[in-house]
């Protein structure tokens, strides 16, 4: 069983982050990606979108009230080299698998690729390498 916690990430400024306790498989799933469902215009009409991931057309999930979903402690470096995982995304499913892009050791912090739409407008922070 995938043991996950959450606490402060190795990004600056970057709030929470998600971390393993256990050593993960390549190809395993690490958590699932999920929250309220919703439709193009209702997620356009979102204030806060934080936390919003298209599925696919006229599918949005937005876990932002859900502090229990662990996918949303998922942090982009913005450094392809750190990240660890990737999102599957399952529009019939309402939901994106966390998948581990190579085995992850106990204790790494979980890292992915938001996209560049994530990005547009925002000053993001980028992790070169990892702390020592």
């Amino acid at each position: 069983m995938i043991e996950l916690e959450v606490k402060p990430s190795q990004i600056p400024g970057a709030g929470s982050g998600l971390y393993t306790r256990n050593p993960i498989a390549k190809d395993s799933c690490v958590c699932v990606y999920t929250g309220q469902v919703l439709r193009t215009i209702d997620a356009i009409r979102l204030e806060d979108k934080t936390y919003l991931m298209r599925l696919g057309p006229q599918v949005y999930v937005n876990p932002h009230d859900d502090n229990s979903m662990l996918g949303r402690y998922i942090n982009d470096p913005r450094n392809r080299l750190l990240h660890n995982v990737l999102f599957d995304k399952r529009p019939d499913e309402q939901c994106a698998y966390v998948i581990a892009k190579r085995d992850i050791a106990r204790g790494e912090e979980i890292f992915a690729d938001y996209g560049r739409w994530y990005w547009l407008g925002k000053t993001p922070t980028r992790l070169d390498r990892l702390p020592m």
